[in-house]
């Protein structure tokens, strides 16, 4: 089997929906965007995939935030080893609520931080 032309050029990519290559950075954002959108059990090949953090919606905030930010934790240490979470913090106040994650590439050498915002 030979490598595809994206293969070579790129060290993380997958193809999009209109089937175009997503490479590196989006890549690896667009990950993160697919485990933090899939609510855990709804994926029935893989029933532990994606995150429980939306379970806390309903909750009042003292209850909403760590719950929250626990199970992106585990999320995204679960499925995305190629992720740091740096800090997740929230802006607005409820039921505009949307959650901040600042993170950067695991084997990143110049360790920047990208982030990610989440509308609840």
């Amino acid at each position: 089997m030979t490598a595809t032309k994206h293969q070579k050029e790129h060290r993380h990519w997958q193809l999009s929906p209109d089937s175009t290559a997503i490479a590196d950075i989006l890549d690896i954002a667009r990950c993160l965007d697919i485990i933090l959108a899939t609510k855990k059990g709804s994926d029935v090949l893989r029933p532990t995939f994606g995150s429980a953090h939306l379970d806390y919606l309903d909750a009042p905030t003292d209850i909403l935030i760590p719950n929250m930010v626990r199970e992106v934790h585990l999320a995204v240490q679960t499925w995305e080893k190629r992720v740091v979470i740096k800090d997740i913090y929230f802006t607005g106040a409820a039921p505009h609520l949307t959650m901040i994650i600042d993170w950067q590439v695991a084997d990143s050498v110049k360790g920047e931080i990208y982030k990610s915002d989440f509308v609840l």
